[in-house]
């Protein structure tokens, strides 16, 4: 499970059936929807089931520069200690990073974890951030990317995973997808650029999101993709210009721990 989301089969959502495609111009616009399409028809529709705002919060910093596994372990450690996130908040930044040590950068994490929670409290009173569903989407974005530690990619999952809203974000394998696609360039944050050409459908944004994860996972690696086993290759620009044996690397600040918080 990944931020609340089942990976069973459903139904596409996007446009209905494959030969639209040969009629349009395959400009990025349709391109990112033909790319959406394509990935559910290969690995079906994975189902939503949304995640408490504040643990969605605190799971995605425990995420950065870390796989899953270890994301999740650090998460229970932390609530096997505290019990709950009210007790995180009270707790010193020494104890919480010594509970989420299995995930890495722990001094960094648990100063975010803490900061964070802290400025939710002084700001509500509680450790709730329901009120983002009514602000307007910009609003929201700016006060939580305000928060230690948080940036765009965890912004976008609260507000996407935990609200439905119409935010696109992006971690370093649905960049490394985007990039060799032709979608986005090599340098600078991809955020807005996605959610520019991406239509305001939170349902398409979701499914998207958790597909290119899993085909960045599984088929296109930074090094040695699995070209022939790509459902996207017929319009990958990184196929047609390096072939599918290369073992070039798509690289930059956000692969190495950057911009993909």
């Amino acid at each position: 499970m990944i931020h609340g989301i089942d990976q069973s089969v459903g139904s596409p959502v996007a446009l209905a059936g494959l030969g639209i495609y040969a009629r349009i111009a395959m400009n990025d616009d349709v391109k990112i929807i033909w790319i959406a399409d394509r990935l559910i028809e290969s690995f079906g529709a994975p189902t939503v089931q949304p995640l408490d705002p504040i643990e969605n919060l605190v799971l995605t910093i425990l995420s950065q520069n870390t796989n899953d596994v270890n994301r999740d372990r650090a998460f229970e450690s932390l609530m096997r200690q505290f019990g709950t996130l009210e007790k995180v908040r009270e707790a010193s930044q020494r104890d919480i990073a010594s509970a989420i040590q299995i995930g890495g950068l722990q001094q960094q994490k648990s100063r975010s974890i803490r900061e964070a929670l802290d400025r939710i409290m002084n700001a509500r009173g509680r450790l709730d951030l329901a009120f983002l569903e009514d602000l307007p989407l910009e609003d929201a974005l700016s006060w939580l990317l305000a928060l230690p530690g948080v940036g765009p990619k965890t912004a976008g999952i609260v507000l996407l995973f935990s609200f439905g809203r119409p935010v696109f974000p992006v971690d370093t394998h649905i960049r490394r997808v985007m990039i060799r696609m032709g979608l986005v360039p090599e340098r600078g944050d991809p955020h807005p650029r996605l959610n520019r050409i991406l239509p305001a459908d939170s349902t398409l944004m979701q499914q998207l999101h958790l597909l290119a994860i899993r085909l960045g996972r599984e088929v296109c690696h930074p090094r040695k993709p699995e070209c022939e086993r790509c459902p996207l290759r017929s319009e990958c620009v990184w196929t047609q210009d390096h072939g599918s044996t290369s073992e070039d690397e798509v690289t930059s600040s956000i692969d190495k721990g950057g911009i993909h918080q």
